[in-house]
């Protein structure tokens, strides 16, 4: 066993290419540009000034973090409800509403993040 074989294995729709195919195969990789040889996804812009990337970033700082108290704070008062109703039925007949509404206020903190910190066009001035 070699390491084209164990590939051939894993990798059953990849071809074994010869020595001479994987030369040709090699320089035309690089011609391609770095974005091209790799999988990047599609939301990945690559020039971004620092101020958009800082901006993105922070973006998705907020949302991770408010997210998470949001979930936490959340979790605990469903936890405080659940444990003051006692009958069975009634827990999760207030539970249902519970995760609903925390849904929606999930959902309206992610727009919320995405409105205040989206790309806004310059204003330039008019004289």
């Amino acid at each position: 066993m070699n390491l084209r074989t164990i590939e051939a294995l894993i990798f059953p729709e990849a071809e074994v290419q010869p020595s001479a195919s994987a030369d040709v195969a090699h320089s035309e990789a690089g011609k391609r540009s770095l974005h091209e040889r790799f999988a990047i996804p599609h939301l990945f812009q690559p020039d971004l000034t620092a101020a958009q990337a800082f901006t993105a970033a922070l973006r998705a700082f907020l949302r991770i973090f408010l997210g998470s108290v949001l979930f936490g704070v959340w979790g605990a008062y469903a936890l405080l409800l659940w444990t003051k109703i006692p009958n069975i039925f009634l827990r999760v007949a207030a539970m249902i509403p519970m995760v609903a509404l925390f849904l929606v206020l999930l959902g309206g903190l992610l727009i919320g993040t995405t409105l205040l910190l989206r790309p806004r066009a310059r204003q330039f001035m008019q004289l």
